[in-house]
């Protein structure tokens, strides 16, 4: 006989803005008893990084994001934990929803995304008010006879409703270069799993080092940021005035936290601020006073992005224009 309704019990931590990997933290820590900082599956694989790409035929032809993509920010998650995670994405929505029960049937909470937050209807602060993207849950169970999942979410305490009619239209399109639309992604802990310790810190933060010095794509971190902050003053010369503006727009919209120009929503930090707290909360837990000495850089460099981010915005809105300080504050920033 099938179920009808099930509940897991999954201690949730809110973390604001670490959606990607909120679920995953909160079923490690569950099944490890372990503490680990909020931020520190999101900003050391995959966040508070930088891609710059570059593509004949994209649209537009040069895109600037501050983070990797989905599928390398897990495929780190597996690397440094041994994780081993799976995306099944692009299904109906009829197979997606039955998929998700079935894993919750079996106890084991699956994310899903991505979501349009406008549609979500227990998000009192977006529901019905802005379209913001992609967002992720981690689903703890069902009730088929009320036609709702129950979710954690990042940003809230507590297990969260959301109905399967406003859930259908929150998780219908495609993000593209990102994931398609949904999608239900298992986590599986290895027999092994590591304890958050030293050595765990010591490997995420050389994991991380190593993706932002020696990026295998010269595009992508420090190597990068440098390519850009010599192209951007060429932009404008190569990208007719709707493909200018459309770069311009993502560059600005992907350093905030959530990746928006919704007003309102004003964290331009690129993640950065919240690595520089995580490396606070790091120098505390490990007594390692030179995470601390770290961390200042980091903020430095946030605020540095966020005036980058202001500075597109002011220009796309017709206000002063501040252009040419851009590839001196890139360049500045690759220094720290």
């Amino acid at each position: 006989m099938n179920n009808y309704k099930k509940i897991l019990k999954i201690p949730h931590g809110v973390c604001r803005y670490t959606c990607t990997a909120n679920g995953i933290r909160d079923i490690y820590q569950c099944e490890t008893h372990q503490y680990i900082p909020g931020e520190f599956m999101t900003v050391l694989t995959g966040f508070a990084d930088f891609v710059y790409l570059k593509n004949k035929k994209a649209k537009p032809q040069f895109m600037v994001f501050w983070a990797k993509s989905l599928k390398e920010h897990y495929k780190a998650l597996e690397d440094i934990f041994g994780f081993k995670i799976q995306i099944r994405e692009n299904r109906s929505f009829p197979f997606a929803l039955n998929l998700a029960k079935k894993e919750v049937n079996g106890d084991n909470p699956v994310i899903i995304g991505p979501l349009d937050m406008f549609h979500l209807e227990y998000r009192r602060d977006l529901f019905h008010k802005a379209h913001t993207t992609a967002h992720f849950v981690l689903v703890a169970g069902y009730d088929d006879n009320n036609e709702k999942l129950y979710v954690h979410d990042c940003d809230l305490h507590g297990l969260q409703t959301l109905g399967y009619e406003n859930l259908k239209l929150a998780w219908q399109k495609d993000e593209p270069g990102y994931i398609r639309k949904n999608a239900v992604i298992t986590v599986s802990l290895s027999d092994n799993m590591p304890m958050f310790n030293k050595e765990l810190i010591k490997r995420a933060l050389s994991f991380k080092a190593e993706q932002m010095l020696n990026p295998v794509i010269k595009n992508f971190g420090i190597p990068g940021m440098r390519k850009l902050a010599k192209e951007f003053s060429s932009w404008q010369s190569y990208l007719d005035k709707k493909d200018y503006r459309t770069a311009l727009e993502l560059m600005a919209m992907f350093a905030n936290v959530s990746p928006t120009l919704v007003k309102g929503i004003d964290n331009f930090s690129a993640k950065r601020k919240e690595l520089s707290n995580l490396l606070k909360e790091l120098a505390k837990l490990t007594k390692e006073e030179s995470f601390r000495e770290i961390s200042y850089g980091f903020e430095l460099s946030g605020e540095l992005i966020s005036n980058i981010a202001h500075i597109i915005v002011n220009y796309l809105k017709g206000k002063k224009d501040e252009r040419k300080a851009i590839p001196g504050l890139l360049e500045t920033i690759t220094t720290i």
